[in-house]
């Protein structure tokens, strides 16, 4: 079989990986690979799973984190451990060590852009490279989603922005109230990642950054943002729309601010079911494959390249793919999605927290749903399951001391 694979993120990559191995001639498409990605790069134990095997010389990037901090926006905060360490790594050191490991395996980079895609092959560098299938792994404004289905609804779109600051912090998510979305800290080995994500043209993208600045000048001020980001360069920024490769504005660390968007799934089924043909299908963002809560796609990026893999192997057609998707975590997707709102609400995130200071129960939940042992779908009955000891840890600390936590200080201890 003759694979040809647009994009080399970490979808891509690993598809290619797993054909290599198999034995499929597989061509990895992407011009600008390795570069820098604007997202905090988490990497969890279920992801790290998937990965491939590290060599001695050549061992996986990142660095490893075993608390979150969670905020509110009126001053609550708990610490949560977590049981497992989750990996945060650049973008692009962790990119380029996925294609060192798929070009390791067998198969060839094209470092050359995807002009034109058909069922027979892609247009690259001027040359039309005959394929059995094409996939499409590059990104939210994916070229091969466009061409045989149609571009992710802007429904669907969350906007992320912010930007990489030099030095150093803990871990930290902070709701924000007035928006469906949340600020982050995530700790790479040499730089933070500071970031704020709501729906897409819910709230522009400036606003969106100015109001990260502001909050980050009042409780972070070691990672405001650097001097590159200019007034002009944010105004140059989309209002409502993603732009370059991938739907993404990507800035390296030392280069300012940045905005890219986040495509997933709705409540509907259908929104799965859509991403293959017979001879093409998506991963990863293309497939508008990350979590309509969190905005996490690592995780599912890669998990539906071995999915796509594994039915290659099987059927020598991508057909069944979506359906296996939906058996495996499309369902979770679509519970997500179903409780965006709600997750959201006012009021809600406050109370999680104070119930998670009071409850270590709530607190082993709250991990498990960052570390994504704990799935949406099983989320209520797991609550249910908890409620007797959540009431008698609720009791028990109305009268004690309680834990003690600096609540709202955030990165500054």
């Amino acid at each position: 079989m003759n694979v040809a694979v647009v994009g080399a993120g970490p979808a891509g990559a690993l598809l290619a990986f797993h054909l290599a191995r198999d034995g499929a001639l597989v061509t990895v498409f992407d011009a600008s690979h390795p570069r820098e990605k604007p997202c905090g790069g988490g990497v969890t134990a279920k992801a790290l799973a998937l990965l491939p095997d590290a060599p001695a010389d050549d061992p996986l990037p990142g660095r490893r984190v075993q608390q979150c901090r969670f905020e509110s926006g009126d001053g609550d905060a708990v610490d949560i451990p977590l049981t497992r360490p989750v990996v945060v790594s650049s973008r692009l050191e962790l990119d380029a060590w996925l294609l060192r490991r798929a070009v390791a395996a067998g198969a060839r980079h094209v470092a050359e852009r995807v002009t034109d895609v058909a069922e027979n092959g892609v247009t690259a560098g001027g040359i039309i490279h005959p394929c059995d299938v094409v996939v499409g792994a590059d990104g939210a404004g994916s070229l091969v989603r466009r061409t045989f289905l149609a571009a992710t609804p802007p429904a669907r779109l969350t906007m992320a922005a912010g930007w990489f600051s030099p030095g150093t912090a803990p871990m930290v998510v902070r709701f924000t109230p007035g928006l469906a979305g949340y600020l982050w800290l995530f700790p790479r080995p040499d730089h933070v990642g500071v970031g704020i994500c709501a729906p897409l043209a819910a709230v522009p993208t400036r606003d969106l950054l100015a109001r990260l600045e502001r909050e980050v000048a009042r409780s972070f001020p070691a990672l405001a943002n650097p001097e590159e980001g200019t007034a002009r360069e944010r105004d140059s920024l989309p209002r409502s729309a993603p732009g370059g490769l991938g739907g993404a504005t990507v800035a390296p660390p030392s280069s300012g601010r940045y905005a890219h968007t986040i495509p997933s799934p709705s409540t509907d089924a259908a929104s799965i079911r859509e991403i293959a043909g017979d001879r093409w299908a998506l991963v990863g963002d293309a497939a508008a494959l990350a979590d309509p809560i969190t905005g996490e796609g690592i995780f599912y990026a890669l998990r539906s390249a071995v999915l796509l893999a594994r039915t290659l192997r099987a059927d020598g057609s991508p057909r069944r793919y979506p359906e296996r998707v939906l058996e495996d975590f499309g369902a979770d997707l679509l519970k997500a999605a179903a409780l965006h709102a709600r997750f959201f609400a006012p009021g809600f995130a406050g109370r999680m927290i104070r119930y998670a200071r009071r409850s270590r129960s709530i607190r082993d939940v709250v991990g498990d749903l960052v570390l994504g042992d704990q799935g949406y779908v099983g989320l209520k009955r797991r609550l249910i399951r908890t409620a007797p000891r959540f009431a008698w840890e609720n009791a028990r600390a109305s009268v004690g001391p309680g834990p003690k936590l600096s609540a709202g200080s955030g990165g500054r201890r």
